[in-house]
């Protein structure tokens, strides 16, 4: 048996495999050091039973695995499924793998565990006894009453609504009808955490506690198909793959440097650990695996546990759909990265936007990125026209002052409605929803999780939304904007290079200060003298000077510092300009200025 690639949705596996050994699936639940990753979805949220991933035979035994929320595991065998009784082989385990001696023929074999009850939200003991803040936020959300949804349209009895909007459908001991099992109707704890009721029974034995994992596909069990395919969107988002394979290997460290962004694994915990009211000492990482695995799952962006009611200063709901931040903010914001979890809870602010989170220019200034370039995910300093550290924002050019932030307008501006403003920012154009008439597998919704740019807002929001070319027209000036800052980023190259070859003294000279200290062994030809050490995307296959030549260029230049330090943000922000057409216009201009005035680096 094949196992799943988590983004991979296949029909459940059945029962019996047709093999040598054949193998059979009961309900079954587990903890681990790691969270549970479910190799696929189900429609009701977390699949309590094991699932067989995969059955390797040798000569005298089989090596079999599955993978599921809960242990302990029992494997048992039978010879037939009409007679006998189910035999142990082995003892108990916590493990996810056996060897299973194959005997002297064929067999069934079946993962079993203990009885995993439900017992829902109206049992006398419940969740909410020990876990009352919780409860209380859950009351709250639409998930609570998602049974009254489907009774209030006439489908409380659908085989087909119920998975979802009830708690163990379809299980021996999950929902059967609202007369029988009144306690697990809606979607409740147990749907995400799996069947609680022998915790209750003992909750201080850690092996029966429920599962607590952020993987997607919990959500994308009922979170799909064509009629709001939020996880089908997500999986094929981004945000659904760290970053790099690996890239946690490294350690804690390396996880809250990157990890604040790059893993929800990482996120969650310092999310938790500060909505706790904690300053960051007592973070409890993830392992390694978890890091390098759990990418920006939906938990990273939606809190399961509450509502916000918030509203922005247009009446409109700052925090919707259960969202952890709100969809507009204007304070600037750069996370300086830090490799210990106190650094971003010093500089975690709630009321930031929920985009501008991680795509901000993360504590980069022209004074300290000498070795790179500004990370790439100035997003939302470009949007609010603030890309410049207000430490760093008061300049001079020509001898007179100068201020490099403009503040919000337009696109960044979610005070004034649309056009004029943006009320939405990001989520205006990367989150529209389509919901068309007639829905079908052929004409499915569209919730706006894949967060690629729908040209149908610019038409909505400028007022050409009926007009039968509405998309044409918006491609077309999407691309005038590009063009525009394409050129423009040309430009303050064309300007740094002239910087380069007209004002540093001796450069080309072999042997003199300004020589060694730009080139030192590298041929000048394969290196750009006015970029960074890492050098940027803007000159593929060559080379950036070394640490000498950066700090001559930070003391007799440092007009250079800001020149590329402004273009990179251009360049990184990836929209070239449509985010912020007049900032982005305005940041290359003063970058070619910045330039243009920049003095000569003597030979010493």
């Amino acid at each position: 048996m094949t196992a799943y690639s988590r983004n991979e949705t296949p029909n459940r596996p059945g029962l019996l495999t047709k093999l040598t050994l054949s193998i059979m699936a009961f309900p079954v639940f587990a903890t681990a050091a790691d969270m549970h990753q479910p190799p696929t979805t189900w429609p009701g949220g977390l699949d309590p039973r094991a699932m067989l991933l995969s059955i390797s035979k040798g000569e005298t035994s089989a090596t079999v695995t599955w993978t599921a929320p809960r242990g302990p595991f029992q494997v048992e065998m039978k010879p037939s499924l009409d007679s006998g009784t189910w035999q142990p082989v082995g003892a108990p385990t916590m493990n996810e793998s056996a060897e299973i001696p194959l005997g002297d023929g064929n067999g069934f074999i079946r993962v079993a565990a203990g009885n995993g009850n439900y017992v829902g939200q109206e049992a006398v003991w419940n969740c909410g006894i020990c876990h009352p803040d919780a409860h209380r936020g859950w009351v709250e959300t639409s998930h609570a009453k998602a049974f009254e949804t489907l009774r209030a349209i006439g489908m409380h009895k659908n085989p087909q609504c119920l998975p979802c909007h009830t708690v163990g459908y379809g299980l021996p001991n999950g929902f059967k009808d609202e007369a029988t099992t009144p306690n697990l109707a809606g979607v409740q704890c147990e749907n995400c955490h799996g069947p609680a009721g022998d915790h209750l029974s003992n909750p201080r034995d850690p092996s029966l506690r429920p599962s607590v994992t952020i993987a997607s596909e919990v959500c994308g069990g009922c979170h799909n198909g064509f009629h709001h395919p939020t996880y089908d969107e997500w999986s094929k988002a981004g945000h659904a793959h760290v970053t790099e394979p690996g890239m946690f290997n490294a350690g804690v460290g390396r996880m809250y440097q990157c990890g604040v962004c790059h893993s929800g694994a990482v996120r969650n915990a310092v999310i938790k650990d500060y909505d706790a009211g904690g300053d960051g000492t007592n973070v409890q990482p993830p392992s390694i695996k978890d890091a390098n695995s759990f990418a920006q799952e939906c938990t990273v962006c939606h809190d399961p546990h509450r509502k916000f009611d918030t509203l922005t200063d247009l009446g409109l709901p700052a925090q919707p759909a259960q969202l952890r931040n709100p969809v507009s903010s204007v304070k600037f914001m750069s996370y300086v990265t830090s490799t210990n979890a106190t650094g971003f809870a010093q500089q975690y602010d709630p009321t930031i936007q929920i985009c501008g989170q991680c795509h901000n220019e993360r504590g980069a200034t022209w004074a300290n990125t000498t070795a790179r370039p500004p990370h790439h995910s100035p997003q939302y300093n470009i949007l609010i026209g603030q890309a410049v550290d207000p430490r760093f924002d008061t300049n001079t050019l020509n001898g007179q002052p100068i201020s490099l932030n403009m503040g919000p307008a337009g696109h960044g501006d979610p005070t004034v409605p649309a056009p004029a403003g943006n009320p939405g920012q990001c989520t205006a154009c990367h989150n529209r929803p389509e919901h068309p008439d007639n829905l079908s597998p052929s004409n499915p919704a569209y919730t706006g999780h894949q967060f690629t740019l729908e040209t149908l807002a610019c038409a909505e929001c400028h007022g050409f939304l009926g007009l039968p070319d509405a998309e044409e027209i918006a491609e077309g000036g999407i691309q005038f904007i590009q063009a525009g800052i394409r050129q423009g980023i040309a430009n303050v190259m064309a300007e740094l290079n002239a910087w380069a070859t007209n004002k540093i003294q001796d450069l080309y000279t072999p042997g003199t200060t300004n020589y060694v200290a730009f080139f030192g062994n590298n041929a000048p030809e394969s290196v750009v003298p006015w970029e960074f050490t890492n050098i940027g995307q803007l000159n593929p296959g060559r080379r950036g000077p070394p640490a000498a030549a950066q700090a001559r260029i930070s003391r007799y230049a440092p007009e250079i510092l800001k020149s590329r330090f402004l273009l990179y943000l251009v360049e990184h922000d990836a929209s070239y300009g449509v985010h912020n057409p007049p900032y982005a216009r305005y940041l290359l201009q003063q970058a070619r200025e910045f330039a243009r005035q920049a003095p000569g680096i003597p030979a010493e």
